[in-house]
């Protein structure tokens, strides 16, 4: 078995597909042109480890995606992350394997049905784990296998999903868990710099007033990181600009307009195609900042590092779907992915007990905003406490909700689309959205009669705020995602 690498100019920069023949011996690798190629194996992916060697699959410490060949069998490595993913379909003659949706479709010629209605609620089930998410996607060329976290196996003539490499690390202590993190950032710090790489990468951290970003800009200081970007304000107007905590960590800090997306061209499509939600679309107003680097975010810190994490599990449990919809963009933009807080992720009840041990206590503050290992991490660095960790924010768009909906041109655009895919059904169609939009209007009315309850009547409020459009975005972003693909193969 070997592989056969062909280039595509006109494609992302980080995306490949695998097309592997029924009972063939060479696998035909598409990608787009900042894709590492050698004999045997190939990645857009950083880990812990010699990048010469490039045994990626042999840890659980890895981001981004790649493939290479053991033992007469192609391995495909997923990001050790649920924020990325890989997917693959079983055609007649070949099966399909990609480090995007997209990418998988555009090659098959697949599409999705434009009718179809629960394409969020689908993708987001992957925050009930990995054990416990929607595994498939009907398309027109046949389902696909979505595959997070764990690995791909390719024999010649059967596919499998293989979990990845399991380690039990040490985080008896607070000393020890940091011990980890740090040694870890060095080895990927000296694998993303490496000389024999073709493209190599540089550190790009981010920095907010919250607990997360700050506390892995403190830890990769050391390690090569000098530069963060962060964004001016949070969702709710309220300043979130994280520059005075990265001046003290010595840091250059590029302040972005949150808002600075929508003044692209349907800036939405590639997010919402990710994860039929998007809500981290503000990352595309730093776009000139995210190529050849290695974006150091806070993701899976809200279950790692918080003192009251949702589940004490291995399954890879989270509160929300944030930071998933960077797994299209970033192959666009030419950067990856990587959360610190993941590593050593499926070991979450022994960094819960470290955060609620006596020796962190000097570190736990009052309130449900308690984060003891990162404020531990980023006041030995000379943060002054009340600069970070105060309030709970947060920069997400919010596409389902009526404020946050598409800018004027996609909409427009999103809007010409619907008119050309309308539903056969169209008087059941038009009567339940005039339900809806009754629906909507008493809970508005509701909200305000239960004014004397802030919790209940903000619940109303939220639920009365919901885009009714917005059940139908994923299947126009995903087509007009896939136009961008030139299958010039």
């Amino acid at each position: 078995m070997d592989f056969k690498y062909i280039v595509v100019e006109d494609w992302p920069f980080l995306s490949w597909l695998a097309s592997c023949p029924i009972s063939g011996s060479t696998i035909n690798i598409y990608h787009g042109k900042n894709v590492e190629t050698h004999e045997g194996w190939f990645c857009e992916a950083i880990w812990d480890g010699p990048f010469k060697a490039g045994d990626f699959s042999g840890t659980d410490i890895v981001f981004g995606s790649g493939g290479h060949i053991r033992d007469n069998k192609s391995i495909f490595v997923s990001s050790a992350t649920t924020l990325d993913r890989l997917q693959y379909m079983v055609g007649p003659d070949n099966v399909y394997v990609s480090n995007s949706l997209i990418c998988l479709l555009a090659a098959t010629k697949g599409t999705i049905d434009p009718e179809y209605q629960q394409y969020f609620e689908d993708f987001g089930t992957i925050i009930h784990g990995i054990n416990r998410y929607k595994r498939t996607l009907a398309t027109s060329a046949g389902i696909v296998n979505l595959v997070y976290y764990n690995n791909i196996s390719w024999d010649g003539n059967t596919i499998t999903e293989t979990p990845k490499p399991q380690f039990t690390r040490d985080f008896a202590t607070f000393k020890k868990y940091r011990d980890f993190l740090k040694s870890k950032l060095r080895d990927i710090s000296n694998n993303i710099s490496d000389k024999l790489r073709k493209h190599p990468y540089t550190m790009l951290g981010t920095s907010s007033t919250g607990y997360d970003s700050p506390t892995v800009a403190a830890l990769a200081r050391e390690f090569g990181l000098g530069e963060v970007i962060s964004f001016d304000t949070a969702k709710n107007g309220e300043c979130d600009s994280g520059k005075e905590i990265a001046d003290i960590l010595g840091l250059e800090c590029h302040v972005i307009n949150r808002n600075a997306w929508q003044s692209g061209k349907l800036p939405e499509v590639l997010f919402v195609a990710a994860d039929a939600k998007g809500e981290d679309v503000f990352f595309k107003g730093a776009e000139r900042y995210l190529s050849g680097r290695v974006l150091l975010t806070g993701f899976h810190a809200d279950e790692m590092w918080s003192d009251r994490p949702i589940a004490l599990t291995d399954n890879i449990v989270r509160f929300d779907q944030s930071g998933m919809s960077l797994m299209e963009y970033r192959l666009w933009a030419g950067f990856i992915h990587f959360p610190p807080a993941s590593m050593g992720i499926r070991q979450i009840r022994d960094v819960y007990t470290i955060s609620h041990s006596m020796e962190m206590k000097p570190w736990n503050v009052r309130g449900s905003y308690n984060r003891p290992i990162c404020r531990r991490i980023v006041e030995e660095c000379n943060v002054p406490r009340d600069s970070f960790g105060r309030k709970k924010k947060a920069s997400s768009v919010l596409f389902f909700k009526k404020t946050c909906f598409l800018s004027e041109e996609s909409l427009n655009d999103y809007k010409n689309w619907l008119q050309q895919h309308p539903c056969p059904r169209s008087l059941i169609k038009s009567i339940r959205n005039l339900s809806f939009a009754f629906y909507y209007a008493m809970l508005r009315v509701l909200s305000s009669i239960f004014c004397w309850c802030p919790a209940f009547s903000k619940k109303l409020v939220d639920r009365a705020d919901r885009e009714i459009l917005f059940k139908r975005v994923f299947p126009w972003t995903m087509e007009r995602a896939i136009e961008h693909y030139a299958m010039n193969r």
